[in-house]
């Protein structure tokens, strides 16, 4: 290690980088060269399988404009998987128009538990399972083509959770409060039956959150207060490979 700093500030992250790169540059010529090894070993208790042919979404959480109009640019990025059965299964062959249809319950705790978190400011753990006090995502069909279904989803998310009075090591201070979200979803999707994939994800999670956690930096804005949550197919960039951060042992359960 060069050189290690755990913040958000940029002027002091900036120094440690510039810290590092001079003890680079003082290494002595002689060093041995670090022993690196072309493969490691995937630690069995995380899911890391990338879902090859399912459906893949971006997830970007950021803070709504609130009634004085200000808004925090803040913002952060997470991705949900979803394997090519999981995929499938969220469209019925055979859907027709007009036809209205809920969504596997696997679809709306993993989109709730693991996605829609507080983590527009810093780091967050999941939800627990009796966390998700009320939860549906419907799909509607709108229009039904050979080679194209487009859909539309709406559904609700209420979720509140009790504090785990962890400390923040940095800090010292134990900042945990009970959190809660209450979020209202709405959407576009479009489905190829041919080639039975997803075309298009386009959603959003409104609604209002409060509470803070040990990580996610809400100790002087505890709310309520609005934030949002945007959902959209991930690209083929390597970077949208990026595993869920919340991925476990359990993540497909």
């Amino acid at each position: 290690m060069l050189g290690s700093i755990n913040t958000r500030d940029a002027a002091p992250l900036l120094e440690v980088l510039e810290q590092s790169l001079e003890r680079w540059r003082k290494r002595p010529d002689s060093s041995d060269s670090p022993d690196i090894s072309e493969t490691y070993p995937v630690d069995p208790r995380l899911g890391w399988s990338y879902p090859e042919n399912g459906l893949v979404l971006k997830v970007t959480v950021r803070d709504l404009p609130r009634n004085s109009g200000d808004v925090d640019p803040r913002h952060n990025i997470d991705f949900a998987w979803f394997t090519k059965e999981e995929a499938l299964s969220l469209v019925p062959e055979n859907a027709g128009h007009g036809q209205t249809f809920r969504a596997p319950d696997f679809f709306t705790r993993r989109l709730a538990l693991n996605q829609f978190i507080d983590t527009a400011r810093g780091q967050s753990h999941g939800w627990k399972d009796e966390d998700l006090k009320d939860g549906e995502i419907s799909l509607t069909v709108e229009t039904v083509q050979s080679d194209l279904v487009r859909l539309r989803t709406a559904g609700r998310i209420h979720l509140e959770g009790e504090p785990s009075f962890e400390s923040n090591p940095h800090s010292g201070l134990t900042v945990d409060k009970p959190r809660g979200l209450k979020l209202d979803l709405y959407g576009r999707l479009a489905y190829d039956p041919i080639r039975r994939k997803f075309k298009a994800f386009d959603a959003v999670a409104t609604g209002d959150r409060w509470g803070c956690t040990t990580y996610n930096v809400r100790f002087d804005d505890p709310g309520p207060a609005p934030i949002g949550f945007a959902l959209e197919l991930a690209s083929d960039n390597p970077i949208d490979r990026t595993p869920p951060a919340s991925i476990r042992r359990n993540y497909f359960a």
